[in-house]
């Protein structure tokens, strides 16, 4: 490994505080800042035996945003013998061999998304020897691993995704903002339709932040009977955020996301994504039988209060969710026969009026 300097591990925790780059931060451990003693500085890499090499510099600050802070260095990198550390550690040929080998501490905590990952059609890839096909680092990073949307982490490598939607898909632009890739690359997969709360004003997802959990408390107190929310309910919700908003205009906009975040991992080729149009714009259709309520966490990632599948179907429905509507996913039947009467209604007037008038021509002749 080329270092700075080729120092015992002893050595290295001892001069970690006149190493590190920048102040130690209180949100990690001693233990966590030692280590970024050495690997918070410039230059660091690893060489391997093709010559390639591998930056080791990790950005303290990105690190302790991640959702991997708490868990600590030691966490992924129990390998590492302190007593040795920095030797010469087991040899790679190749920054994407060494890439596929650490992928394996990642199955220690995240088995789900490997079992889902293995029949997908990047497993397949990477089992063929595809050098581009993504190992888990390549899509959610390393240190500095946050919640994302399936689009921003997609589209990395996917960035002429949207110009070949664009060639079948009427309104491509949006529907890759409120569907998630997910929704229709992992086709066996759960759907379900997410009401996320946003603000038209700072053009952002509303978020909690950490130890003021005040949208699931609020949720829970229209939600009386804790059996998901109903219309009424709903509606009730956005007067309450509207009022602890000081009136400020917030709405909730929904996408299609998974119901199991982890079965995106599964991702299926594209000539098995799914295109019919039914899948969404029909009534009763899957993705809009499970329905949920939800701000941005702390952390990045959505915290959700269920909701009654009825309530995109209800006159309210226009009322407490007026940036969202599906084009025949979300049809409300009282509506349809109100626009019935009202169109009846407008059309007998001028009828009734030529009535009056013939039957008053007839009288007088």
């Amino acid at each position: 490994m080329n270092v700075i300097s080729r120092i015992g591990c002893a050595a290295a925790l001892a001069m970690a505080g006149s190493l590190f780059a920048g102040p130690a931060s209180a949100a990690l451990s001693d233990d966590d800042n030692a280590c970024l003693g050495c690997h918070a500085q410039e230059g660091m890499a690893k060489t391997f035996g093709k010559g390639e090499s591998l930056p080791l510099r990790v950005d303290g600050a990105e690190f302790e945003k991640s959702v991997h802070a708490p868990l600590g260095c030691a966490a992924c990198h129990s390998d590492v013998d302190l007593k040795t550390h920095p030797g010469t550690g087991k040899s790679f040929d190749s920054v994407r061999a060494f890439s596929l080998a650490k992928a394996a501490v990642c199955n220690q905590c995240h088995e789900d998304a490997f079992k889902q990952h293995a029949g997908s059609v990047h497993a397949r890839r990477i089992g063929e020897g595809n050098a581009l096909a993504p190992t888990c680092t390549g899509c959610h990073g390393a240190h500095a691993v946050t919640p994302k949307t399936a689009y921003q982490t997609c589209v990395g490598c996917h960035s002429a995704a949207l110009a070949a939607h664009q060639k079948w898909l009427p309104n491509a632009a949006w529907h890759h903002e409120v569907v998630s890739c997910a929704a229709c690359h992992a086709p066996a997969a759960l759907r379900m339709v997410d009401l996320r709360l946003y603000d038209p004003a700072a053009k952002a997802w509303v978020a909690e932040k950490p130890g003021d959990p005040w949208f699931e408390k609020l949720a829970k107190s229209v939600d009386a009977d804790g059996n998901g929310l109903d219309a009424r309910e709903l509606l009730e919700l956005v007067n309450k955020l509207k009022a602890a908003g000081g009136g400020a205009e917030r709405t909730f906009r929904g996408r299609i996301e998974l119901r199991d975040s982890f079965e995106a991992h599964g991702l299926a080729g594209k000539d098995a994504a799914i295109r019919a149009c039914d899948s969404c714009h029909q009534a009763g259709a899957e993705p809009f039988r499970y329905v949920a309520v939800s701000v941005t966490g702390p952390d990045g990632r959505p915290l959700r209060h269920a909701a009654r599948p009825q309530v995109l179907n209800s006159p309210q429905a226009f009322v407490a969710l007026p940036a969202f509507y599906a084009v025949g996913g979300t049809r409300s039947p009282l509506l349809d026969a109100l626009f019935v009467l009202a169109l009846l209604g407008g059309a007998s007037f001028p009828i009734g009026h030529l009535t009056v008038r013939w039957l008053a021509r007839r009288f007088r002749s």
